[in-house]
């Protein structure tokens, strides 16, 4: 296990950076604080110093996965406002559905058009496979030089997380990355079957309140599936080396360091059959496995019940403002963190960026911009917010209008930039930001923190695996096909397509990084 200095380094490191960014927050300025004077004023000033001439005006694109906002032109229009003043800058905002965002990104990579920003992660866009296919340029020296506040704000212990061979490919969010899991239910129903939330502690347990949700309740599906994020290995104690889909996980309780292919142990076995069990009994939408993102549903009241969402301190209140009703969320799982909590909400710079210095130079002020980042978050003040508390920072849903109904409001303000730069949506939620600092600074450290696997020696294995791991997995996982048939047939498929090579490829990174530690 990661034990004395270096787990305590991890642990104050997080700690103490979070204690800095939420005083700068109460300050109502993120960018203020001690090391304000070690710092440029701002990206474009040092551009100007070293060029001696105005920046050129520029336009960079930015992809990133989400549900397309109807205002998001109007936005988009507000925030280059901003940027064309202080960086000289325009940016398109290009929202791809969650479903197609992989497929997307991986078109425009292949064929090599240009853009300059993309959100990437480990579950999706997944930045070790656009780092080995060499999609994403490092960043180490474009931080220092053109987002110097963005860099203080992250310990190099989290930065650490996120190198692969020595290099920083992605600007990390600062955000929760102690993520505990666990299930979100519908308030209503909760307490009209009156039924003790607390008394879940694994899937089986929500088993008596969906029977009543299918016989009682004309119009309502018990349980929201889609094929997307049904599976999820930190929900039974692994964490996932490099892309969480491919196979390759260790276990985060009595490491042994082992690395094991997930889809053969019992707990994805089990999990499967359960799946198919509930599938049989019309517990969950039968058009599972061709669902890509079942939360616009979820959002119309169709469902009742997600299972594996992270339950962060305010959650409740972003879950209300998305979906425009009360949900209670009950965490299942411990809090870890990981180097997958880490890379899980990057931003990384294309290759084919013909403005790399100009994007940095965005990611440095949607960092440290409050305007700016509320502005991609939020959006305006007065159409798809109002300001309830000025002073704590809290929003609300404008006088008259149903959150459901809002022009602009994505939900995902963990994707854009620094989260605790972000307005508290409720005045329940004043204080979370200090409660996710103390998550960060107490959750359990992964064993293997601060591995990070190059999946550059095995590129043609995974892409094979993958391929079988979109034909079958999903069907597996939504209960669509009888695992006691099929798995057999999966696992066989996996063998053929090298997935030895690849569990043994990051056996063979893990120990070597194991031996430096």
């Amino acid at each position: 296990m990661l034990k004395g200095k270096f787990v305590a380094h991890v642990l104050l490191s997080v700690f103490l950076i979070m204690v800095t960014v939420l005083s700068g927050c109460a300050n109502k300025d993120s960018t203020k604080g001690t090391k304000e004077s070690a710092v440029p004023a701002s990206p474009i000033a040092t551009a100007a110093v070293e060029t001696a001439k105005p920046l050129e005006p520029v336009v960079l694109t930015y992809y990133y996965p989400g549900v397309v906002q109807k205002d998001v032109q109007e936005v988009n229009d507000a925030m280059n406002v901003i940027l064309k003043k202080k960086i000289n800058a325009t940016i398109k905002l290009v929202t791809i559905d969650f479903g197609n965002y992989d497929q997307k990104m991986n078109v425009l990579n292949a064929a090599g058009e240009s853009y300059d920003l993309a959100f990437t992660a480990n579950w999706i866009n997944n930045y070790y496979q656009n780092v080995s296919k060499g999609n994403f340029i490092a960043i180490d020296d474009l931080l220092s030089k053109y987002a110097p506040k963005l860099k203080a704000s992250i310990p190099d212990s989290v930065w650490q997380a996120s190198k692969i061979n020595g290099k920083t490919y992605g600007a990390i969010n600062l955000q929760i990355y102690a993520m505990p899991y666990g299930y979100v239910v519908r308030k209503d129903l909760l307490d009209k079957y009156k039924f003790d939330i607390n008394s879940v502690n694994k899937a089986e347990d929500l088993e008596p309140l969906m029977k009543q949700i299918k016989e009682k309740e004309q119009g309502i599906t018990p349980l929201a599936v889609d094929a997307i994020y049904s599976w999820l290995p930190l929900m039974f104690g692994y964490e996932g080396i490099g892309d969480t889909k491919l196979p390759g996980v260790v276990k985060l309780e009595n490491p042994d360091y082992k690395v094991i292919n997930q889809y053969e142990s019992p707990e994805f076995t089990n999990y499967v059959k359960l799946m198919k069990k509930w599938n049989d009994a019309g517990y969950f939408n039968k058009d599972a496995i061709s669902v890509k993102d079942i939360r616009p549903d979820f959002k119309a009241g169709k469902y009742a019940i997600f299972l594996g969402q992270g339950v962060k301190p305010g959650v409740e209140a972003e879950n209300k403002a998305f979906y425009g009703q009360d949900l209670v969320s009950k965490t299942t799982t411990k809090a870890y963190v990981t180097t997958g909590g880490i890379v899980a909400t990057m931003t990384g710079v294309s290759k084919t960026s013909k403005n790399p210095e100009r994007a940095m130079m965005y990611l440095e002020l949607i960092n440290t911009d409050k305007e700016l980042y509320n502005l991609i978050s939020h959006g305006i003040e007065g159409k798809h917010y109002k300001v309830v508390d000025k002073e704590k920072g809290v929003i609300g849903t404008p006088d008259g209008m149903d959150p459901k109904q809002i022009g602009y409001n994505p939900s995902t303000d963990w994707m854009f930039g620094n989260q605790f730069n972000s307005y508290y949506l409720d005045a329940a939620s004043v204080g979370n930001w200090e409660k996710t600092a103390k998550l960060n600074a107490t959750g359990i450290v992964s064993p293997i923190l601060g591995f990070n696997f190059d999946a550059a020696p095995i590129n043609t294995e995974s892409a094979q695996v993958n391929a079988v791991i979109g034909e079958m997995a999903s069907a597996l996982i939504t209960g669509t096909i009888d695992p006691d048939k099929y798995l057999p047939i999966f696992h066989e498929k996996l063998k053929k397509a090298g997935v030895d090579k690849i569990i043994a490829e990051k056996q063979k990174q893990l120990d070597a990084w194991k031996k430096t530690k």
